[in-house]
């Protein structure tokens, strides 16, 4: 054969297209008649000369056949007389080996739900059924399960026309009917959805893999590179300098990133974008020149219902893909979207750098930080952007992306040396059915839901009563803490240039200082603590080049602080003996006292993380799912690391601690293994008695104030889970009534058809009888204060 390997694939795969539309037919044959025509032809009958016999081996879940008969009629190709008897071939044509039908199911299902790749799967079923397994069954079974797949995305998206599902977007819109299918009368909501998006860097393809597979895999969950790329340039380049002023300013004062670049570069490296950085672009050198697919980014309804996905191309978390995201939601559901991201604080100013600004705003779109990961944002942040401090969001944590990628990480092993073809059908074949079980569980995220914001109702609104009855602050007083404090923090970002040069100058004495230290000893000394041995195999030599050095740093010293004095105008140098240089020498020790909590603070975060995903800090059931990706011995060790260098880092605390005026109480390790409001360590690092008596500033008052925005969002949640009963009890009717029309439709044209299209209403009757069977748990609640039935549709 004269053809090479990518002529002869693009042949076997133009032969499976040509045939496929007559597979759907003999499938739905085979599937839904009584009688089985290809099995009922006699050749003694008039029709013998209308068929032919031929033979195959077959490999199914209870056996292998060595030659099966299959009768095969004139104008039949060979894998429709084969689908006909509920086997599909492992060729287009004159296969020689088929796979039963129940075969390709079962793959199918298990697929969708736990990522056994084929060679694995075909070994196991060969040993079940005592037959020996050799490498061409894994391509075999391979061409049979992708026809397979599209045969069943054929039928589907048939069924799809037939139910009015098909139009573009319709996913986006109507997937999920608690956020989409509104009702006459309901209340508005206040944002009107929410979702979540992030992107996932798990999801690896390596370049040039599968190149011989020319197709492109269709899917109705991926934005096109294109749509994308529209965004690629929306954001002016920056320089990559940073300042001072960066680096201490707060998220609402970030500039945005380079072209095209990383959201989380916006405003150079602050802490809210450190910490949360999926993949960075500086690290995408490599991977960009190994991988094809970086990764995925996701964007997903509060119910956890996928929406939106994007592949990320040879790069990291680029800006391009959250605009997409953004532009997709507002172009498609208008007003009112609210959209949670790990750095949603700095993306809002890409956003307002980008051409989606007006739209964003006439549309009031609004961004914000996820529930757990806005914990690790600083203080500031945490009350312009967390979810607990922002009108309308309920309960809602936000985290639904980390769910999604918890359950997709078993596909990344597999997919990794796939062919894109095969890359983006695994992950829309997972996706699918994360979405059914999603949709299953709908009921249960509302019952959940409501007894959750009864219960912090019923636990927190009497404290929060009594504190206020025994204190006799208001709830006025608990808003206005919020302010006062959100523009204390942003006060105190700001420091006065001329203070940074004055603290520098201080700073420059003082390494001048030790500087001139080192050139003044005798040359002796330089050879204090050198071992003997070391002293006489470098002699004379090693102690010059050491006063050489010590010569050399004076030296750049003296530059430094003349260049100081210069700029800051002096006359005569300070001296620890002038006011200027000990009030300066005071800021410089608060300065230094605030690194010093800010790098006790990173490793709190990132060692409350780690405990988190070994379940053991206390943080909820959310945590441990989101981390099921077999790290326990990695997470364990990373514990053990994370603790002493957080012992280090508290030490280094509690030695500036008592020079700070006032002083600051010493910390005691076990007091601050037990944070779990990262918050707190702002304050840590003020010193003014007035903010000390501050209300706001008290640990009681705080736990307090806490509990006081629970209950306004547990009202909140009640309100929207009342909006959203009744869209769900809606649906059931609605879609019966949709079924139901649909089937009536297709029984005079297409019986057959007709009786898949039954098929899926009874699988869906099963779950939505469950819905209703939750519904009424719901309704006979106490505290529930929703209608009681859902009403037509709009």
């Amino acid at each position: 054969d004269p053809r090479t390997r990518i002529d002869r694939r693009r042949a076997v795969h133009g032969e499976w297209a040509a045939i496929a539309p007559k597979l759907v037919d003999a499938y739905l044959r085979w599937k839904y008649l009584q009688t089985r025509e290809a099995a009922s032809v006699d050749e003694e009958g008039p029709s013998a000369g209308q068929a032919h016999t031929f033979f195959v081996s077959v490999i199914g879940l209870t056996g292998y056949e060595t030659a099966r008969t299959v009768i095969q009629q004139v104008g039949d190709e060979a894998n429709v007389a084969l689908v006909l008897n509920g086997l599909l071939g492992g060729a287009p044509f004159l296969p020689e080996l088929a796979f039963s039908l129940d075969l390709l199911e079962f793959y199918h299902q298990l697929r969708r739900r736990h990522q056994v790749g084929i060679q694995g799967f075909m070994k196991a079923v060969c040993s079940t059924i005592s037959t020996s397994y050799y490498p061409a069954l894994q391509e075999r079974f391979s061409q049979a399960f992708d026809a397979y797949i599209e045969l069943q995305r054929r039928l589907r998206k048939r069924a799809d026309q037939a139910l009015g599902r098909d139009s573009e977007h319709w996913r986006l819109k109507n997937s999920c009917p608690c956020c989409s299918f509104k009702q006459p009368g309901e209340p508005t909501l206040t944002p009107a959805r929410l979702h979540a998006m992030d992107g996932c860097s798990s999801h690896k393809r390596l370049k040039g893999v599968g190149h011989t597979d020319e197709r492109s895999f269709d899917s109705s969950y991926f934005l096109s590179p294109e749509q994308v790329d529209v965004f690629k340039d929306e954001v002016k380049p920056r320089s990559r300098r940073t300042t001072v002023e960066d680096v201490e300013s707060d998220d609402d004062e970030h500039t945005p990133p380079a072209g095209g670049g990383l959201p989380t570069d916006v405003g150079g490296p602050t802490k809210c974008t450190d910490r949360w950085v999926t993949e960075n672009a500086s690290s995408t050198g490599k991977t960009a020149v190994v991988f094809e697919q970086t990764g995925i980014f996701v964007g997903a309804c509060r119910h956890g219902i996928v929406e939106l996905v994007e592949e990320m191309l040879q790069s990291g978390e680029l800006a391009k893909y959250p605009l997409a995201v953004l532009d997709a939601y507002m172009r498609e559901l208008g007003e009112g979207q609210c959209v949670g991201y790990d750095i949603g604080c700095s993306m809002g100013k890409t956003v307002e750098a980008s051409s989606l600004k007006d739209r964003a705003s006439a549309l009031d779109l609004t961004l914000i930080v996820n529930a757990f990961h806005g914990y690790a944002h600083n203080r500031l942040c945490q009350l312009r952007h967390h979810p607990l401090y922002k009108l309308g969001l309920g309960l809602e944590d936000f985290e639904t992306c980390e769910r999604i990628f918890s359950s997709l990480g078993a596909v990344a092993r597999l997919i990794r040396h796939a062919s894109h073809f095969h890359w983006k059908m695994f992950i829309d074949l997972h996706l699918q059915q994360w979405d059914e079980d999603r949709y299953g569980e709908l009921a249960n995220f509302l019952y959940k839901n409501y007894k959750q914001a009864i219960s912090v109702l019923r636990d927190y609104e009497p404290e929060v009563r009594m504190f206020k009855a025994a204190t006799g602050y208001t709830d006025e007083d608990f808003e206005a803490w919020v302010v006062e404090e959100r523009q204390y923090l942003q006060d105190a970002k700001k420091v006065p240039v001329a203070e940074q040069q004055e603290q520098a100058y201080v700073q420059a004495l003082i390494d001048l200082d030790a500087a001139k230290y080192w050139v003044t000893v005798t040359p002796s000394s330089f050879a204090d603590g050198f071992d003997e041995g070391v002293l006489k195999k470098a002699g004379k030599a090693a102690k010059e080049a050491e006063r050489r050095a010590a010569v050399a740093k004076l030296s750049l010293a003296q530059n430094v602080v003349a260049d100081l004095e210069r700029r800051l105008g002096l006359a005569e140098t300070w001296t620890p003996d002038t006011p200027e240089y000990q009030r300066i020498l005071g800021i410089l020790q608060r300065t230094q006292f605030d690194k010093a909590v800010d790098q006790l603070e990173g490793l709190v975060v990132q060692r409350l993380f780690e405990l988190a995903k070994a379940n053991i800090s206390g943080t909820g059931e959310l945590l441990h799912l989101l981390f099921l990706h077999g790290l326990a011995n990695h997470i364990s060790h990373a514990i053990t690391r994370r603790s002493a260098a957080v012992r280090t880092a508290l030490n280094a605390y509690n030695r500036l601690a008592p020079k700070q005026q006032p002083p600051r109480r010493i910390i005691q390790y076990d007091e601050v293994a037990n944070y779990g409001w990262l918050g707190e360590f702002d304050l840590l690092k003020e010193s003014r008695h007035d903010v000390l008596d501050k209300p706001w500033a008290q640990s009681a008052n705080r736990e307090v104030l806490t509990k006081y925005f629970k209950v306004h969002r547990a009202r909140e949640e009640i309100l929207r889970l009342n909006v959203e009963i009744p869209r769900l009890h809606a649906w059931l009717e609605a879609e019966r009534v949709q079924y139901e029309k649909a089937e009536d439709s297709a029984r005079a044209e297409d019986p057959r058809f007709a009786d898949y299209l039954r098929h899926l209403h009874e699988r869906r009757n099963v779950i939505n009888d469950r819905h209703l069977r939750r519904l009424h748990q719901i309704y006979s609640l106490a505290g529930y204060t929703g209608p009681v039935s859902g009403g037509p549709r709009v």
